[in-house]
């Protein structure tokens, strides 16, 4: 009889801590991975300053890793630390949960670990893991073979896109479902090829097609109003980060856009209609023409070769007298427009992003991009098609007309004026620090 008693007041013991844990499990956990091992140094400890401006709070946990250049690598916890707590040695009030020494942050494994430490430590219903670092779109920066993310420049290793997305199933696995939201404070990552690589893992992804200026997100705008309205949707907080980031940057052209992933295979196999059909068109040299000229033209950022994709369809289109380029165009802008959730830009010489950029170039083809999940697709063999693609041959008349004068132009690619019936596009924007090839700054 007393063992039964014994039993049944275990029993007790086991259901009310296990209530008491469900209680204490968060709405949100918000991760940052923060490799500042670069150039990027003093704006990580800068991004977690702001991150405290979002107070304390027990139904949102911000928890950081940050790698410092030619410094150790601490885990923090930012919204629960004491009311009363003092700055650290390197100016933040945070509480410092863990010394973990140098730590290759260019390692895909590594974040796997802090996500896996994260949600054991700080349980939550919904969980985001902003990336921090330099970004490259799908390849490595300098034209390197791959691009990615998270370089540091103590191990001169990086996460390619391969191991992106083999880092976001694992992430899953921890988490026992999708990952809410995959945020890149990092350049030029919203791409084609890097949301298919991730699709299945991940539900909504923030990132921007363009360079980045050194001070990234705006994490004062940001993390406030999640910690005020814990019970956010994801969806809903995937659509604030482009809008808080857009208005901390008025003055400067930016670009920045959430895409639901749950609409990346339909619009893939939209993609590849389209690719297909241009590819027959282009077989007719005023179709080549047409393409070539749009590409000529089309929204372009840092890597030139990165183009807008709904800007280049739109483009094409609007030109083309190829009745199945057409209707494959309008599909695929039907698709395009269903997947993105959010898409802010300011400046001019962004002003024809509209979400997603696509690897595009007009000539020197890498080919280690069969080496990613989107290759299996027909894109890439239409782009390498265009590029051998015969153009026709320009009248010739029997006196040349004199040039006519021209003003220098300011801008750094494609002005678009030799194509009236196209918008002038405006310079490229400046290297920014989010950019990879710049040299380390110490602070």
């Amino acid at each position: 009889m007393k063992k039964l008693g014994f039993i049944v007041a275990l029993m007790a013991v086991v259901m009310m801590a296990s209530t008491v844990f469900a209680a204490e499990k968060a709405q949100w956990t918000m991760m940052v991975f923060i490799n500042a091992d670069n150039n990027l140094d003093r704006f990580g400890v800068i991004d977690v300053q702001e991150m405290e401006k979002a107070g304390l709070s027990k139904d949102v946990n911000i928890v950081v890793q940050l790698d410092r250049f030619n410094k150790e690598t601490r885990r923090y916890d930012v919204t629960g630390r004491a009311a009363d707590a003092k700055a650290d040695d390197w100016g933040l009030t945070s509480n410092m949960v863990q010394k973990m020494g140098e730590v290759d942050m260019g390692d895909y494994k590594e974040m796997v670990n802090f996500v896996k430490w994260s949600a054991e430590t700080y349980p939550a219903e919904k969980y985001l893991l902003v990336i921090w670092n330099h970004g490259a779109g799908w390849k490595k920066r300098n034209n390197e073979i791959f691009k990615g993310i998270s370089y540091d420049d103590q191990s001169h290793n990086h996460i390619t896109t391969a191991q992106l997305g083999t880092a976001m199933q694992s992430i899953a696995g921890v988490l026992g479902k999708q990952l809410d939201i995959l945020a890149m404070d990092a350049c030029l990552m919203q791409m084609v090829e890097v949301l298919y690589e991730v699709r299945e893992n991940v539900t909504y992804m923030v990132a921007s097609e363009e360079t980045e200026p050194g001070d990234g997100w705006p994490y004062h705008l940001v993390c406030p109003p999640l910690t005020k309205n814990p019970a956010m949707s994801a969806l809903e907080f995937a659509k604030l980060i482009p809008q808080a980031y857009a208005q901390s940057y008025p003055s400067k052209s930016t670009t920045q856009s959430a895409v639901e992933l749950a609409k990346m295979d339909v619009l893939a196999e939209a993609i590849n209609k389209f690719a297909v059909a241009l590819m027959n068109a282009i077989n007719t040299p005023a179709e080549a023409k047409i393409a070539k000229d749009a590409l000529n033209v089309v929204q372009k950022y840092a890597y030139p070769e990165n183009v807008d994709l709904g800007h280049i369809v739109k483009l094409i289109c609007d030109k083309t007298a190829d009745a199945k380029v057409k209707e494959a165009g309008a599909e695929l802008l039907m698709a395009y427009e269903k997947a993105i959730v959010q898409n802010n830009i300011t400046g001019y010489s962004t002003k024809n992003s509209t979400g997603i950029a696509i690897f595009f170039p007009k000539s020197g083809w890498n080919s280690n991009y069969s080496t990613i999940k989107f290759s299996e697709y027909k894109w890439d063999e239409m782009v390498q098609a265009l590029m051998k693609a015969a153009v026709p041959a320009p009248a010739v008349t029997e006196a040349p007309a004199a040039p006519a004068a021209t003003t220098p132009s300011n801008n750094s690619y494609n002005s678009g004026n030799y194509y009236p019936s196209y918008p002038n596009m405006p310079g490229m924007p400046g290297v920014h620090p989010h950019w990879p090839p710049l040299d380390p700054m110490i602070y």
